[in-house]
């Protein structure tokens, strides 16, 4: 397993897959290596031989929907990329050559690519959309809703507390003047209290997109202060 994983990782940073066109022929064509392997790449051709068989984003987004991803990896399914054929038998190749030094876990390898989907989607930004008839707090919303929803498609992932923080720290930044209280990194998996929250003196904030504290918080502080995404706050004396 660990030697397939790296040998799929040295695959992927040589060939540059990580894109959505690569990464669609890789799902479409770990399918077609599920009726067996070796494969025959000119037999993953169309009849006129223009394009990748079964390529298309029906068969793309069957593949990310079992993993529970409904956004649209490319909305031609790679199908029409110039360079899909030559993708398709740099990858039948690796494939091949897998297959050739023993059993291919094609589940394990399909887990890979989805995890490439899912860090494609994490690279791209969030979009503001700047419009004098709306109101900044509309503007904000629409911020978080956008990280909301990637978080929906990235289970595992707290990309809406991430976006909350950082705006939140912009505007104790405006507030307050730069360099007047503590920013701390934000960790999108598994982000903790005393680690992650801003701090001013001995006030730690803790900065939810829920009204309602973790389990037994560990801090110095003599007061925590919850921030929702609603504009809501709230304070209590720690416990312990």
């Amino acid at each position: 397993m660990t030697d397939l994983v790296t040998a799929l990782r040295d695959f992927n940073k040589d060939r540059k897959f990580s894109r959505k066109g690569p990464l669609c022929v890789a799902l479409v064509i770990t399918q077609h290596a599920r009726k067996g392997l070796p494969l025959n790449p000119d037999e993953l051709l169309t009849e006129a031989g223009g394009q990748v068989l079964g390529l298309g984003r029906g068969a793309v987004q069957a593949v990310l929907n079992r993993h529970d991803i409904t956004r649209v990896l490319a909305a031609e399914g790679g199908r029409t990329s110039r360079g899909s054929i030559s993708n398709m038998r740099e990858y039948v190749a690796f494939l091949n050559s897998q297959a050739a030094a023993g059993a291919v876990d094609l589940d394990a390898v399909e887990a890979f690519w989805i995890e490439r989907v899912h860090e494609f989607f994490s690279a791209k930004p969030f979009k503001i959309r700047l419009d004098a008839s709306r109101s900044l707090r509309t503007l904000v919303r629409d911020v978080i809703a956008q990280a909301e929803e990637r978080q929906r498609n990235t289970p595992g992932m707290q990309y809406a507390g991430a976006v909350l923080q950082h705006l939140v720290g912009a505007k104790l930044d405006c507030a307050l003047g730069v360099g007047n209280f503590e920013h701390n990194s934000f960790s999108t998996q598994r982000p903790t209290l005393n680690q992650d929250a801003p701090a001013i003196s001995s006030l730690v904030m803790w900065l939810s997109t829920s009204p309602q504290h973790p389990a037994k918080p560990s801090l110095a502080a003599a007061t925590t202060t919850s921030t929702t995404a609603t504009g809501q706050s709230s304070s209590r004396q720690p416990e312990g």
